[in-house]
């Protein structure tokens, strides 16, 4: 009989040993998305953020492909400067 209270989706065996701890303060808004994944899949709170985590889309530079569109990089100088 399975037990009722352990998540249907779990880490890998052993895997607390290599992987490691990410401890940040987080916007509450985006922790409940966290908590009714977690509630939503049958699975830790941990599990659920790797799957999110897993599904982010990682260009060549190794940042999330939407952080060009968010924070341009400056190229050039503020057109405050430009004599």
């Amino acid at each position: 009989m399975r037990n009722t209270k352990a998540p249907a989706l779990r880490n890998e065996r052993g895997v607390a040993k290599h992987w490691p701890v990410a401890s940040h303060r987080v916007n509450p808004e985006l922790k409940a998305i966290i908590e009714r994944t977690a509630q939503r899949l049958d699975c830790s709170q941990a599990v659920a953020l790797n799957m999110i985590l897993a599904h982010v889309e990682v260009g060549l530079d190794g940042l999330p492909t939407w952080v060009g569109e968010e924070h341009p990089e400056k190229e050039a100088l503020p057109l405050d400067n430009i004599a």
